[in-house]
Parts: structure tokens; C-alpha cells; sequence
């Protein structure tokens, strides 16, 4: 099974949801999706073909809106990027969907590939894309009181571009209070009798994060 069988047999059973096919210099199979087929092309490409792409080996963002060329590819102000790994045939494919808008949004592919949950958690820390569906939506890497999402082109993207950093008492106070664990924000009971919850904090951080990080 080629890689161009599997372009030919998306644009077969999908017709127009298939908006294009990208040439890519690493020969990866890439075509775009329209956004409200996406998961339906997800599922075929896990469940329905011969060898199927079993793996969801990434999902990630781009932040567009600043770009002039785009070589014939469909519109896009924000792209989702779903990467996918067949061992049986020891292929990838490339699914792209163009996003439009300020506000863009997807449904959730958890209930498909469960690894997606922090990947979805981090396009929406970073891009501010809403993945509908998803069991707890909710930042990865930003606090949870940042402000705008960081690899957006319009963030600023460095400290001098922004005011000047101050931690008064009242808003130590609200930091605090928000790096509480709160079990029930994960399906947890928040107590029953002889249970308590432990914190396990695990460090100090590794130098090559470039950078404090914290794992709880």
C-alpha cells in the first residue's frame, strides 16, 4: 500500500471533505481535511483500511495569520496538525485542518486515541484552539491565571514588550489559591473516609527545560 493509495483512497471516500494535498520535502503523505470531517478521516485511517495508522504520534498547532504564501493550500488563520503512524507498513501520514477566526475549535479525538488529551491541552495553552469534547480542557505548561496563549503571533514575545512583572500580597494570595489541587476538577472524590490525597513533587527540574519547571 503506497502513499499515494492512501491520498486516492481519502479523496474516494470523502470526496470534498479532502481539500488538498501538500507537497512535503520529507515525502510525508499531507493533505488537508475540512474541519467538520476531520474525525470521521481520523477514524477511517485507525479503524477502516488495510494496516491501519494506529498511532497517533503528535498533534500540534500553527498560528498562520501573518502568512502571504501559501502555495495553494486552503485558507487558514490557525491549522491543526495530526500525525500518524502506521507500523504495518512503517508510514506516516500528515492531516492538516485549516481553522478560521479569533475563537477556533475542533472536536476532541480522546475517546480515539487517549494520548491526545495533552496534546489537545497544550494547543489550547498555546494557541487558545477549543477542543470540543474534551474531558478537561484545561492548561498544561502556562499557569492556570495566564493571560492569552504564548505561541500566538500577536503575544508578546518578550518581557520588554510587556509591563513591568509585580506580586503584591492579594495577588500572591490568588496564585496560590490557584495551583490548589482540586480532585474533582479530574473525576476524583475530594475525600471519603481513610483517604487522603498525597502530593508527590517530582525535581528538581532538568537543566534542559531552560528553565524552572515544576511536576506534581
Amino acid at each position: 500500500m503506497t502513499p499515494s493509495f492512501i491520498v486516492h483512497d481519502l479523496q474516494n471516500s470523502f470526496g470534498p471533505a479532502i481539500l488538498a494535498e501538500q507537497p512535503t520535502k520529507d515525502a510525508i503523505p499531507t493533505v488537508w481535511v475540512s474541519p467538520d470531517k476531520v474525525n470521521d478521516v481520523l477514524f477511517h485511517l485507525k479503524n477502516k483500511i488495510d494496516k491501519p495508522y494506529k498511532m497517533l504520534y503528535d498533534l500540534t498547532a500553527i498560528d498562520e495569520r501573518a502568512r502571504t504564501i501559501r502555495q495553494d493550500q486552503p485558507a487558514s488563520d490557525f491549522t491543526v496538525v495530526y500525525h500518524l503512524l502506521s507500523f504495518g507498513r512503517n508510514e506516516d501520514i500528515r492531516i492538516k485542518v485549516p481553522l478560521q477566526g479569533e475563537n477556533p475549535s475542533l472536536p476532541s479525538i480522546t475517546k480515539l486515541w487517549q494520548n491526545a488529551n495533552w496534546y489537545e491541552r497544550e494547543a489550547w495553552d498555546l494557541f487558545g484552539i477549543r477542543f470540543n469534547g474534551h474531558p478537561h480542557l484545561s492548561r498544561i505548561l502556562m499557569p492556570p491565571t495566564w493571560e492569552g496563549h504564548p505561541l500566538r503571533k500577536d503575544h508578546p514575545a518578550r518581557a520588554t514588550e510587556m509591563g513591568q512583572f509585580r506580586m503584591p500580597e492579594d495577588r500572591m494570595d490568588t496564585e496560590q489559591q490557584a495551583l490548589k489541587f482540586k480532585p474533582e476538577d479530574w473525576g476524583m472524590s475530594p475525600a471519603r473516609d481513610g483517604v487522603d490525597h498525597l502530593f508527590l513533587n517530582l525535581g528538581p527540574q532538568h537543566p534542559g527545560t531552560h528553565g524552572l519547571l515544576r511536576l506534581i
